[in-house]
């Protein structure tokens, strides 16, 4: 009899000790919201939940890098923009020289007015955003034209950045292919401003058709760079879903389904007070009673 009731005791005390720690990892799911405290919980999960926390840094960094890029190429939109209008002002002051009865006065004025859009190409083609040269390719800390005629000094280089695994996308364009080759911009509006200087309708209808030429080039490298900006919304995109698809799967093995915590956590009280209940009974009696 007394072997029976220390023994009975021994195991109330075991299931009062086992019961406790249950008891204790429920309160610290509740508060904490995870189903693991520590890697021995559940070692299958380690791995899973390693690896989707990787992929989700991994995201956010592809989508910071988006970001930035398309702040980059938007801005680069605005210039090409306006080298676009530049050239649409141009033409029609061409259009005007080549149908108008120009007196000498009113081609000079048109010749002014052509100097300052050179003026104007001239600074577009320098812009400097955030102390960088943005049309200077890799030499981005010197200004790309200078001169009079205008030589290009940056390089022809395209810059490239990854937006996912294994895949780069343009960054910019080189002054050379924008504003140099194969038309030269500033020379198309030099020879446009030397036209209306000599009131030549021969050489304005050739300007025109460079105009034309230097208009189309623009306009098809903005399209360019576009299509990338447009490119780079669709990946921004896929990575924020292949994100949300990381961090649902993180979930499912790392977060506590709080409904059963609670429940599990008021099942659990009641057996640990039953428990202390039948324990503080047993202590009570004396080993004396049974003599």
């Amino acid at each position: 009899m007394k072997v029976t009731q220390m023994s009975t005791y021994r195991s109330i005390q075991f299931n009062l000790d086992r019961t406790s720690d249950d008891l204790n990892q429920l309160y610290l799911q509740a508060s904490n919201g995870k189903n693991l405290q520590r890697p021995s919980d559940d070692p299958a999960s380690i791995g899973p939940i390693l690896s989707s926390r990787t992929q989700i840094v991994t995201s956010d960094r592809y989508m910071d890098t988006i970001a930035g890029t398309q702040d980059g190429l938007n801005v680069l939109d605005g210039y090409l923009d306006a080298t676009e209008n530049l050239f649409v002002r141009a033409k029609e002051i061409t259009v005007y020289g080549i149908n108008g009865a120009l007196s000498p006065e009113d081609s000079q004025a048109l010749a002014d007015e052509v100097a300052q859009l050179k003026t104007e190409l001239f600074d577009i083609a320098n812009a400097n955003v955030d102390g960088k040269y943005i049309f200077s390719g890799y030499a981005e800390n010197t200004p790309p034209f200078s001169g009079d005629p205008v030589v290009y000094q940056g390089t022809s280089d395209h810059k490239l950045v990854e937006i996912s695994a294994g895949q780069t996308v343009q960054t910019n364009l080189s002054g050379d292919e924008l504003f140099m080759s194969p038309i030269n911009l500033f020379q198309t509006l030099a020879d446009l401003e030397t036209a209306l200087n000599a009131n030549d309708t021969n050489a304005l209808n050739n300007s025109l058709t460079s105009i034309e030429n230097a208009s189309e080039q623009v306009r098809s490298q903005r399209s360019q760079m576009g299509n990338i900006n447009a490119h780079l919304d669709d990946v921004n995109t896929m990575t924020a879903e292949f994100k949300l698809q990381m961090q649902e799967k993180l979930s499912r093995y790392e977060d506590a389904d709080l409904a059963k915590v609670l429940s599990d956590m008021t099942q659990t009280e009641q057996a640990y007070e039953a428990a202390l209940s039948v324990s503080a009974r047993l202590s009570k009696l004396s080993i004396l009673d049974y003599l």
